[in-house]
C-alpha cells in the first residue's frame, strides 16, 4: 500500500512537471527566439509551457510572432506574473495567448495602448486583445480586456483574480527553465528605440563610408552586421539571418587578412564567426555539442588563419620582387653590350642580367655605365666615372 501511495505521488508531480521560460525585459527578436527554444522542449517532452512575464512591452511584429507560437503550441501553455511583476503592453497580450492566467496578487497586467496611438494601431491591438480574450470567455471580461487597449486599464493580480481573468499561481515543479543567455540579454539591452535608430544609422554610415573610401576597410562589414542585428531585434528578419551574417562577415574579415597582414581582421572574423556557431548551437534545443565538434571547430578556424596568412606572405613576396629589384639596380654599374645615345636603345649587362637601356648621352660598346633609374623593363644609365 505505501509503494503504491508513492507511484502515484510520483506520477502526480511528473503530471504537473513543466517548462519555464523566463520572459524579461524588452518583446523583441531575443523573447522570439527564446519563446521557439522553449516550446520546441515542452512539446518534445509533451509537458505544459508556462511562460513567467515580467515586460513593459517591446515591439508588435516579436509580439505578434510570440502569441502565434502560443496558440499554436501542441501542449498547454500558461502565463505566470510573479510577485511583483507587470504584464503591461505586449507583455498583456502574450500573457492573454495562454490558456490560462496565474497571478500574484502584487502583479499587475494591461495598460496595451498603443504608443503613439494612431488610430488604425489601436483598432487593430483592440481587435487582436479581443479575439485572444472570446477564446477563454464570452462575458464581460472580453470588454475589460478590451479596456486594456482603448482606456490602458490595469489590473492588480488581486482584481484579476476577483474578476476571474487570472486564478492564484499553484507551486509550479519545473522540469526546465529557460532564460536569456548573457548574449542575449546584451542584444535585449539594446532594444531601446533610441538605440536601435542609432544602430542602424551607424551601420549605413559604415557601408557607406566602406563604398567611398579607397581601398577595403573592413568597416562595411561591422555595418552591414548592425543592420541586420537591428532588423532581428525589430522582429523584421528571423535569428537565422544574424547568425548567417555573423559567419560571413567573420569569414570576409578572415578573408581580409590576406591583404592587410597585421592579424586584427583574422581575430575579429575568428570571434565573429565563433559568435555565430556559439548562436546557432545555442538555438537547437536537442542539440549538444561534443569535445569533438569544439576540437573540429578550433582545427577549422586555425586552418583558416593559417591560409590567410599564407596568402598574405604570398602576395608580400610578389610585391616585394619589383621593389628589391629596384634596389639592386639603381645605382649598380654595368657595361654597355652595344653603343647607346639619345633616342638610339641598346642592351647593357648589370646586376647579372641583360637590360633594355636608354642614355642621354653618346656612351660606346663596351663602356662602363651606371643605372639611375628604372621604367618597367628598360634602365636608364649614364657613362660611369
Amino acid at each position: 500500500m505505501r509503494l503504491l501511495v508513492l507511484l502515484l505521488a510520483a506520477a502526480l508531480v511528473y503530471a504537473e512537471a513543466a517548462v519555464a521560460v523566463h520572459l524579461d525585459g524588452t518583446v523583441d527578436g531575443t523573447a522570439v527566439s527564446l519563446i521557439q527554444k522553449a516550446l520546441a522542449d515542452a512539446e518534445e517532452r509533451r509537458a505544459p509551457l508556462v511562460v513567467v512575464i515580467n515586460t513593459y512591452g517591446g515591439y508588435l511584429a516579436p509580439m505578434d510572432q510570440i502569441v502565434e507560437l502560443l496558440l499554436n503550441a501542441e501542449v498547454p501553455v500558461y502565463a505566470y506574473v510573479p510577485a511583483g511583476a507587470k504584464a503591461v503592453s505586449a507583455g498583456a497580450f502574450i500573457a492573454m495567448a495562454a490558456d490560462k492566467i496565474y497571478m500574484d496578487p502584487t502583479a499587475q497586467i494591461g495598460a496595451c495602448e498603443p504608443r503613439p496611438p494612431d488610430p488604425k494601431v489601436v483598432n487593430y491591438a483592440a481587435a487582436r486583445m479581443r479575439s485572444l480574450a472570446e477564446i477563454k470567455w464570452n462575458d464581460s471580461r472580453v470588454e475589460v480586456a478590451v479596456s486594456f487597449v482603448t482606456q490602458n486599464r490595469v489590473l492588480t493580480g488581486r482584481e484579476a483574480v476577483e474578476l476571474g481573468m487570472a486564478e492564484p499561481p499553484p507551486r509550479w515543479v519545473f522540469a526546465a527553465e529557460y532564460r536569456r543567455d548573457p548574449l542575449a540579454r546584451l542584444l535585449n539591452a539594446a532594444s531601446d528605440p533610441a538605440m536601435l535608430l542609432a544602430i542602424v544609422a551607424l551601420g549605413v554610415i559604415l557601408i557607406a563610408y566602406e563604398i567611398l573610401a579607397a581601398g577595403f576597410q573592413g568597416v562595411g562589414i561591422l555595418g552591414g552586421i548592425l543592420v541586420v542585428a537591428a532588423l532581428y531585434l525589430l522582429g523584421q528578419l528571423g535569428v537565422e539571418w544574424l547568425w548567417a551574417a555573423l559567419a560571413l562577415g567573420g569569414a570576409a574579415l578572415v578573408a581580409a587578412e590576406m591583404f592587410v597582414g597585421h592579424g586584427a581582421l583574422a581575430l575579429a572574423g575568428i570571434a565573429l564567426i565563433a559568435t555565430s556557431l556559439y548562436m546557432a548551437a545555442a538555438g537547437q534545443p536537442y542539440h549538444q555539442a561534443h569535445a569533438t565538434t569544439y576540437a573540429v571547430a578550433g582545427i577549422v578556424a586555425a586552418a583558416a588563419v593559417a591560409f590567410a596568412y599564407i596568402g598574405y606572405k604570398v602576395r608580400q613576396a610578389l610585391r616585394r620582387r619589383p621593389q628589391d629589384l629596384a634596389s639592386q639596380l639603381i645605382g649598380a654599374i654595368g657595361v654597355a653590350k652595344t653603343s647607346i645615345g639619345p633616342g638610339r636603345p641598346g642592351a647593357v649587362y648589370a646586376a647579372g642580367e641583360e637590360w633594355t637601356a636608354e642614355a642621354e648621352e653618346e656612351i660606346p660598346q663596351g663602356a662602363k655605365v651606371v643605372v639611375t633609374a628604372i621604367e618597367g623593363l628598360t634602365v636608364k644609365v649614364k657613362k660611369y666615372s
